[in-house]
């Protein structure tokens, strides 16, 4: 830049920013000082009225968010006609929820929801038209309310972003009007849940239609449940002590319907190496893996069993 002149903007109470002027090298001109002077203390007030009413949308967005996310319906619909009204998110046929948080585990929060919230709504304000509000709940879990369908693909680049680091993100089914949101954000709470669940099994956003089986299971006390509130099939074959790796290849097979074929081509093994590592499980549970009740309850007993140990793993 050269040689700069730095002046303070203040508001008379504090500093709010800088006023970076470039001059050449010759000296500045005596009348020149004092014009910039008088013009940085107008620029202080003007600044700090700025962030003054960006705080105060800020605190009202999240304030109207609470509300047309709560029980009461009077409350969602009067927040609903508000934040349209004052503009915080447009009108549209078409309303979308997203729940976005970092690792949820106890002790583990990333406290990252807000800033993954404000560089999803950065993006959106320089690449879309589309008024887009968003803030975070009390719990910290941050909430995003579009006027329109949310692509996945899209936000999940977002999420991408080294400074948010794992941020991940649930997007609820859309709804017609704004004061249905709070069904669209409690399915995406619930996608979200379930793709930290099953990190290995979702990308960084998912649907509440992709979470599946999952988001269902997710619903479930994962953090206070043992090996004994599983499936008695699922008990006993995990205390037979069988190696993860037999115990994953199961998981693979009942996944896949049952297919030999297809299981050993996602496991990239030879046919024979499936049979043996299903034997093994034959014979520990002296039972015959044709039935579909015991094959249900495998899938599902492991399928929870992951989940617990994904919310305990360090």
């Amino acid at each position: 830049l050269g040689r700069c002149l730095l002046i303070p903007l203040t508001d008379h109470r504090r500093l709010v920013g800088y006023l970076l002027t470039v001059v050449d090298d010759a000296p500045l001109e005596d009348s020149h000082l004092p014009l910039l002077l008088r013009g940085a203390s107008g620029l202080g007030v003007l600044l700090s009225l700025r962030l003054l009413y960006e705080e105060h949308d800020r605190s009202r967005a999240r304030e109207l968010l609470i509300r047309v996310s709560g029980p009461d319906p009077m409350e969602r619909r009067a927040a609903a006609e508000a934040l349209i009204a004052e503009r915080h998110v447009g009108a549209a046929s078409q309303y979308t929820a997203v729940a976005i948080d970092g690792d949820p585990r106890p002790g583990r929060s990333s406290g990252r929801a807000a800033l993954a919230v404000q560089t999803t709504l950065d993006f959106v304000a320089h690449s879309s038209t589309a008024s887009v509000v968003g803030s975070t709940l009390d719990d910290g879990t941050g909430v995003l309310v579009f006027p329109r369908p949310v692509v996945k693909e899209r936000l999940a680049r977002i999420l991408t972003d080294p400074k948010l680091g794992e941020v991940r993100a649930g997007i609820g089914p859309v709804v017609s009007r704004l004061e249905e949101v709070h069904h669209s954000l409690t399915l995406a709470r619930r996608a979200l849940r379930a793709t930290w669940l099953a990190p290995a099994d979702h990308g960084l956003a998912i649907t509440w239609d992709d979470a599946g089986l999952d988001g269902v299971l997710a619903l479930l006390p994962l953090e206070q449940m043992t090996v004994e509130d599983l499936p008695w099939s699922a008990r006993k074959l995990l205390a037979t002590g069988l190696s993860h790796e037999i115990l994953s290849t199961l998981q693979a097979y009942l996944d896949c319907g049952g297919d030999a074929q297809r299981t050993a081509i996602t496991l990239n093994i030879h046919r024979s190496t499936l049979y043996y590592r299903l034997g093994r499980v034959r014979s520990a549970l002296e039972t015959d893996l044709s039935d579909g009740r015991l094959r249900a309850e495998l899938q599902i007993g492991l399928r929870l069993q992951g989940m617990r140990k994904a919310i305990e793993m360090e």
